[in-house]
């Protein structure tokens, strides 16, 4: 069976109008209009740099619905968002804070499977699409976990050993927040489930490899937003799991040649925040057109 042939790259004659915005979208140039003037999709070597990108943009490009490729139907996707998205996402990236208090409770699976669903179209660099989550999405094993993790740190810590970016001075100040803002806990701030993206990371696209989990991160902590749950994005939790404590990380069932630099805690928030704040960037924003006309 041919490479081309695996797409199940389909047109619907009777609806497409020859318009060439597939050919015009698509990344692995792979598209071309046949003799009788309709797309088709010519043979390549394999998916990826020598072939389709599967990245189904011919699918969703079209005016008229009439590409299908990988049995994925155009009837069966997502409309465009509305007008008003834009102004949606301005409230929720202003809005959202780092939660350090949750409430000792699961979330509900639903609306974890829901943000799931969507965080299967996540970006990834030349969609390879290799990025993999794993989602601790009970309270009682992200305890086991949080034990496990927990007295190796205090341990090591009374040895004065710490992860590779904390100190005597950081492990205090970390400490004393434990009394009031991380709710005795300074490794996970009490977070009932955790989230990891992580990726195989060798070679020439080690570096992609981790952009890729940095996105996903991203990506996953503004669904959470979105769905009313509080998030906190924990670097220091990554370092504890990775340079203190491997049965803990091990625990996550993560393979141990796979980049995992941060961890999201997320659940119900203890406590609801009224308002955004208001921070400024002056100095730190560099726009063209701004700078041309103070010149």
């Amino acid at each position: 069976m041919g490479m081309e042939t695996q797409t199940r790259f389909r047109v619907d004659k009777s609806k497409c109008i020859k318009c060439g915005k597939c050919l015009d979208t698509c990344s692995g140039l792979v598209l071309e209009f046949g003799a009788d003037g309709y797309p088709g999709m010519i043979p390549f070597e394999r998916f990826g740099w020598r072939g389709c990108w599967r990245c189904q943009h011919c699918l969703s490009v079209c005016p008229q619905g009439a590409i299908s490729i990988f049995g994925k139907r155009p009837e069966d996707s997502l409309p465009p968002a509305p007008k008003e998205m834009g102004q949606y996402m301005e409230s929720l990236v202003t809005n959202r804070r780092s939660c350090r208090r949750f409430l000792a409770k699961n979330v509900e699976g639903e609306i974890v499977s829901s943000i799931l669903k969507a965080m299967e179209a996540a970006p990834t660099g030349g969609n390879a699409m290799s990025v993999e989550y794993t989602v601790i999405d009970d309270l009682d094993r992200v305890d086991e976990i949080w034990q496990e993790a927990y007295s190796v740190m205090e341990e090591k810590a009374s040895k004065h050993i710490y992860t590779h970016s904390f100190s005597d001075f950081y492990y205090k100040k970390m400490k004393e927040s434990e009394k009031s803002l991380r709710k005795d806990d300074l490794l996970f701030c009490g977070a009932p489930h955790l989230f990891i993206a992580h990726e195989k990371c060798t070679g020439k696209w080690a570096e992609d490899s981790k952009a890729n989990c940095h996105i996903a991160t991203a990506y996953f902590e503004l669904l959470c937003n979105a769905h009313g749950l509080g998030t906190t994005i924990m670097s220091y939790s990554a370092e504890v799991l990775n340079e203190l404590a491997p049965a803990a990380r091990r625990m996550l069932g993560i393979p141990e040649d796979h980049y995992t630099g941060l961890i999201v805690g997320f659940g119900y928030p203890e406590i609801k925040y009224a308002r955004g704040v208001q921070k400024e960037r002056k100095g730190k924003i560099h726009r063209y057109s701004e700078e041309k006309k103070k010149k």
